[in-house]
């Protein structure tokens, strides 16, 4: 599944993610314009190059879990095994 992966302190800036790679980087846009059939998830923080946030699986899983959109295709347990 594409997702297309934007923060909000560098909206301009995305991260198209399939499945579990990485299959671009570059400008919103851009990304937006080649992949239009791609989910777009927005949330809290900065895309920048060499940035890791050992809280990332718990964040992302606080924003978006459980999509209601994809329960039938990934179920609803949370993925770290913690309820936010």
């Amino acid at each position: 599944m594409l997702t297309l992966h934007v923060a909000e302190a560098s909206p301009e800036l995305a991260v198209l993610v399939d499945g579990a790679q990485v299959a671009a980087v570059g400008p919103y846009e851009e990304l937006a314009a080649v992949r239009p059939q791609a989910r777009v998830r927005r949330w809290p923080g900065i895309l920048t190059p060499g940035l890791l946030n050992p809280y990332g699986p718990e964040l992302l899983e606080a924003t978006y879990h459980p999509d209601p959109r994809e329960a039938a295709e990934l179920g609803t347990e949370p993925i770290t095994g913690e309820r936010a």
